[in-house]
This record gives C-alpha cells, structure tokens and sequence, in this order.
C-alpha cells in the first residue's frame, strides 16, 4: 500500500512539474554591446544644442552591472577644411560620455534610459582656451539630462515558436542587457 501510495505522489508531482515547463524555448534573451549599438535610438544632436546638424554616429556602449546602470560615449569629429592650414590639424572633436539606469518602457516593448546624467563633455585635440562654445556644456558635467528611449524589442526577440512574449525584467550584466521574457 505504501508503493502504491508513493507512486501516486510521486506521478502527481512529476505532473505539476511537467506542467510548469515551457516548450516554447528560453524565457530570456542578451542584448550585447553590438546589439545596443546597432540599434540604439538615442539621438545625442537633439539632446545637446551645440552637436545639433552635425554627423553624429553610434554611440560605444558599455555596461556598469555593480551600479546598474549603461554608459555611452560619443566621440564626434568636426568638420574641417582641409586647405585651410590649421594650428591643431584635422583631429579636432568633441567626446561627450552620458550614463542611466535602463529600465522597461511602458508598454514593455523596450527599454529606456532613466535618470540619465552627463558624465563627462570635452573638446579633444583643441586647447582649453579655444572651446568655442563647450563651456556651457563643460559646465553641465554631472548634471541630469531627460529620460531617452534606448531600443525597441524587435518582433522576433518576443515570438518563440508562434507564441507571443512580453519583457517582464531586465538586467545589467557584464556580457549584456538580460531581459526576461513571459507568455503574454
């Protein structure tokens, strides 16, 4: 009577657990640095008046998991003539480095970044003297900056085997941005 007893309960809990997997595949997925960068929608030239109408490219990503939090930079080359026989040569930019927690958005369609701060904002390859125009944006260094969205989830980040997902959570890590995703 005891085997049989124990058989039963042993089936029956084989069953519940069998019931709680997913056959429809993994329940998170990684955005890596690459991931980020290609698809980023942030758009420094809009949030900075100095950088507005200039060719801004991607930004570099990198990841703080201890603190939570995605850094990017932009290094930006200004345009120079060539014939025009500069003092500083053609190396002359400008590297502004902002930082923020990536939270979810509303719709849990994406993610944005949230209590963004300006890390850091400095003319390269130019004396201090001649910062034509950064000092108002030196002078911001630390400051917040509005929150900006990140990136959009595509379609097939949230499908598994014609089943649809929705993003429930999201984690800075070292390899990446995990998000967790469940059947909606």
């Amino acid at each position: 009577m005891r085997k049989l007893i124990a058989g039963c309960i042993a089936l029956l809990v084989a069953g519940v657990l069998a019931g709680c997997v997913t056959v429809h595949g993994p329940t998170s997925f990684t955005l890596s640095r690459d991931d980020v960068e290609r698809a980023i929608e942030a758009d420094l030239g809009s949030m900075i008046e100095i950088l507005r109408g200039l060719d801004v490219r991607r930004p570099e990503v990198a990841f703080m998991p201890v603190a939570g939090r995605v850094e990017l930079a932009w290094y930006v080359t200004l345009p120079v003539e060539p014939a025009s026989g500069t003092l500083f040569g053609s190396n002359v930019g400008v590297a502004v480095v902002i930082s923020g927690q990536p939270k979810l958005n509303p719709a849990r369609t994406g993610i944005d970044l949230t209590d963004v701060k300006l890390d850091d904002a400095r003319a390269l390859g130019l004396p201090r003297i001649l910062g034509f125009g950064l000092g108002a944006m030196t002078a911001r260094k630390g400051s917040a900056l509005p929150d900006l969205p990140l990136i959009n989830f595509s379609p097939t980040q949230l499908r598994r085997a014609d089943v649809a997902y929705g993003a429930t959570a999201l984690e800075v890590t070292y390899r990446g941005l995990r998000v967790d995703i469940a059947p909606r």
